[in-house]
């Protein structure tokens, strides 16, 4: 674990109370194209000082080129980025004081541990005693005290993540950027290490942007979730927002499991299949009329004993698959009423201890209506887009 309990103003990003009345950064109407391809649209956002951001989105909309236009590294071609309303939309690399970190690490093979993470700081002619007392607080954060003279070959992927991640917030960086920093390492090995990143950027309160396709990632890291589609800004909320309220159908497919269910909406009510319901108060909008698609996430579908005298919500169906994910089952069932439309229940090892089920097994799902995020038919095609890598 890193070591986040003891002070660190000499790590805090520097910059007056008074000029952080305005946003962080800013970045406004950001366009970017490669020849004929256009890789950004007219993208707008603000990064409020001390926050985490992710841009999450499927490989290719536009995510890292955005992050490294920010950083200096890939010129737009129309648009502005202001850091507390100062223009830095032309200024070098350099000059913007960004530190940044890609998931390849970059670390210098030929150099140790105490070399890697100093080596911005030798550019500074700072003192050698200065440079010593950086390079230690800077170990103890990462926990490696110890390594310095340990060489990148002689770390694993972690251990290497974590002095590329030293060296970049060594020179005191106004803003942090990772490009998909955990994307290289296993799965219980990116598990720890987004959660000590997480830990290391509260401690600093140092303003982080964080380019991801890992949708568990960005929800369990981020303060905000910049969703990304084809170079656009899909929907830009905190992780509950983007999940539980999704703006789109492809934010909604995207970002976690969804059901999909043919739906029709009239005079304020939608019917799906022989249920009809006022539409949900955030999604009765005049495009949600005619055909729709009604979406609800498999934890919030609940199984019931038949009884014969089923409410209003309730459906018969057959279970026809389920999967043991280890923290909780998965149910596939068959709704006639639905017209024979599959949907996926996720049970709680409490849901399956008071309702045991079977494949081939009756029972009842209830669908919670005002859990219902609808859209209008004419999105569908996003739900194969949604389910690209």
């Amino acid at each position: 674990m890193l070591d986040v309990s003891r002070p660190a103003k000499h790590l805090a990003p520097y910059g007056d109370d008074e000029a952080r009345a305005a946003p962080f950064l800013r970045v406004t109407g950001i366009d970017k194209h490669f020849g004929s391809f256009k890789a950004l649209s007219n993208v707008t956002l603000d990064v409020e000082a001390g926050e985490f951001v992710c841009f999450l989105g499927p490989s290719g909309c536009g995510k890292s080129t955005l992050l490294r236009i920010i950083a200096g590294l890939e010129r737009q071609n129309a648009g502005t980025i202001h850091s507390l309303d100062q223009d830095i939309s032309d200024l070098p690399p350099a000059q913007r004081q960004f530190g940044i970190l890609f998931q390849s690490y970059a670390l210098f093979p030929n150099l140790n541990v105490r070399e890697n993470i100093v080596y911005g700081l030798r550019n500074r002619r700072l003192a050698s005693s200065d440079i010593d007392s950086r390079l230690n607080e800077l170990l103890e954060l990462i926990d490696l005290k110890g390594s310095e003279k340990k060489y990148p070959a002689q770390l694993s992927g972690g251990q290497q993540q974590r002095v590329a991640l030293a060296r970049a917030i060594a020179p005191s960086p106004r803003l942090l950027l990772l490009d998909e920093p955990l994307s290289a390492l296993d799965a219980k090995v990116r598990v720890h290490l987004r959660q000590q990143i997480r830990d290391l950027q509260r401690r600093l309160g140092l303003t982080t942007i964080m380019v991801t396709h890992d949708q568990e990632e960005a929800l369990s890291m981020a303060d905000r979730v910049v969703a990304m589609r084809d170079g656009e800004v899909e929907q830009i909320g905190t992780p509950t927002e983007i999940y539980h309220r999704p703006r789109s159908l492809f934010v909604a497919g995207f970002v976690g499991k969804m059901n999909i269910l043919p739906g029709y909406v009239s005079n304020g009510r939608l019917t799906v299949g022989s249920l009809s319901f006022p539409v949900p108060a955030p999604y009765d909008t005049p495009e949600n009329q005619g055909d729709v698609i009604a979406c609800l996430r498999p934890e919030q579908l609940r199984l019931r004993a038949l009884t014969g005298s089923e409410a209003g919500d309730t459906l018969p169906a057959r279970l026809t698959h389920l999967e043991f994910l280890g923290a909780f089952w998965r149910a596939s069932l068959v709704v006639p009423a639905l017209g024979d439309a599959e949907v996926v229940a996720d049970l709680s090892s409490r849901d399956m201890s008071d309702l045991p089920v079977t494949v081939g097994d009756r029972v009842g799902v209830c669908l919670p209506r005002e859990r219902c995020a609808v859209f209008p038919a004419s999105q569908s095609g996003q739900i194969r887009e949604a389910a690209q890598p």
